[in-house]
Formats: structure tokens, sequence, C-alpha cells
């Protein structure tokens, strides 16, 4: 308002300011309305011009949005060479009819995020998602938890043999019922990992996602096609940069993975080395001279 009042010399109130705002953005945009309108269509294109690209939408009996999602070629081709543990998370929408943007990640082979799949639905199902350990350690630590009891915690969340899991979870009972009694309302299949049937490859927590959401912050405000365009922009620029970086190695592992041969080698020469037996020689870290 203080800037048309210096450039044109108007006097205009707060409401036509934000209407003539809300006029402009639908002008460049398109208005909320329309781009669910559009939604469809948009979905076709993206498959029919993207090879391999994996779509889906819902809509009720009243022809009413209720979800969708979409995985790009790219991302499905590339999830062959991820570890094969997938992040989820679900992040608010700030458009008109708001919503929830749901992101599925993984890490690739040189250890970095790695975007499989987007979606778009009316709220967040909590049933839809397995627990976090940084998620309970929050919870504890609003609940006044002492911090021993959460490096306990952390301790048998982490740790990786059964036998000791059950160590730290009965010193926890010990100090604290009531915090024991409260870990152990989420089975401990979802957060521990030695509990868990399958490998987690040391990815314990949703950080990778939740950094994605962080990235897609400014997107979340804008219109759902507009949304989209964004991060098939955004995706678009790293595959490409990821993609010429892989071109340039000689190696055929990683540059993630070489650096860390690398230090476990350096590792190795300090360590000594004992002969025992015939079949069995203790090592050791070097000492000082």
């Amino acid at each position: 308002m203080a800037e048309m009042q210096k450039l044109h010399g108007l006097n205009i109130g707060y409401h036509k300011a934000w209407r003539a705002i809300q006029r402009a953005s639908a002008l460049i945009r398109g208005t909320p309305e329309w781009n669910y309108e559009l939604l469809s269509s948009y979905l076709y294109m993206m498959k029919s011009k993207n090879p391999g690209t994996y779509t889906n939408i819902k809509i009720n009996d009243n022809n009413r949005f209720l979800y969708m999602f979409y995985a790009y070629g790219s991302s499905i081709a590339g999830w062959n060479h991820c570890r094969p543990v997938i992040a989820v998370d679900a992040t608010f929408l700030k458009s008109k009819y708001r919503g929830v943007l749901m992101i599925s990640v993984s890490k690739d082979a040189n250890n970095q995020i790695f975007p499989l799949a987007f979606g778009i639905a009316e709220s967040e199902n909590n049933n839809s998602y397995g627990v976090c350990i940084y998620h309970l350690e929050q919870n504890l630590k609003r609940r006044k938890v002492k911090s021993e009891i959460i490096k306990l915690f952390q301790s048998a969340a982490r740790i990786y043999m059964r036998k000791e899991f059950d160590l730290y979870m009965s010193d926890i009972a010990k100090v604290d019922k009531k915090t024991f009694d409260y870990l152990m309302e989420e089975p401990p299949e979802r957060w521990a990992r030695s509990c868990s049937p399958r490998r987690r490859y040391d990815m314990l927590t949703t950080n990778i996602v939740e950094s994605m959401n962080y990235v897609l912050l400014e997107a979340r405000e804008l219109p759902i096609l507009r949304m989209m365009d964004f991060i098939q922009v955004k995706l678009q620029r790293w595959f490409y940069k990821i993609r010429n970086e892989a071109e340039k190695t000689f190696y055929d592992v990683s540059c993630w993975v070489e650096e860390e041969l690398k230090k476990k080698i350096d590792l190795a020469f300090t360590l000594n080395l004992s002969r025992r037996e015939t079949s069995r020689s203790p090592i050791s870290a070097r000492t000082g001279t």
C-alpha cells in the first residue's frame, strides 16, 4: 500500500490490495479450482512425456478430489540403485484448499537423498507411517524425561543385538517404569534396529525426507499444478547435476564409498597385528612412542 502511494500517488485499503494480489496471482498461476480441474490432464501428459512414469488419482462419486500420487520414470529406475529403505513424511500445504504433500525418499549409492514419489491428499493418516526414533526422543524431552533415560533409549534403539536391547530396556524399566510403558506402546519393531524384521541400513530417522520438505517449503504455497512444476524442475536439475558428477568418476564405486574406504585404510595403518595362533591374530590400536 505504501509502495502504491509512493509510485502512483494512490491510497488503497488493505482488502483492496489483498484482492489485487489474489487477482494477479490467478492470472499468472491460475485459480486453485482451475488447477484441480486440469489435474487429471496434467498427470496424463506427465505420464505420456516421461517414459516409465507412474501416476494415480482418486476421486469420489461426486467428482471430488481425494488423493493422488506419482513417481517419475527416472526415480523408479534409480530405485534399483538405492538402499532398500524408504522414508515417508507428510507436510501441510498452504494453498486455498490445504491438504498435505506426501514425500517418499531413499538414499542412493553416493549416500545422497534420492526422491522417489510424491502424493497429495486431503489429510495425513497416522496409521500409514512408522515411528521414527527422533520423534520418540523429542516426545521424551517434552515429557521432561531425565537425560540418562533418554541416553538409554538412544542406545536401545541403535544397538544391533536383541539381548543388548532387552538389557537397556530393563534398565529403563528399573529407573522409570512410566517411560518404559510409554515406549512399549509403540512396537519396538517400528523403532528399534535390533527388533526390525528387515534391515534398516543405518536409516533410523526421517531426517532425509524432512530435508526434502524444507527444500519444497516455498512450493507448498503454490496452486497444485504450479507446485508440481516446481518439483519437476527441482528434480531435473538434481538428476542432471548428479549424473554429470557420476560420469566424471573413474572407479566402480561411488565417490562417497571411495572416501569411506580411504578412511578405513588410513585407520587400518594405525593398528598392530600380533600373532598368537595359526588361525587367529588379535588386532590392537597402535600406541604412541
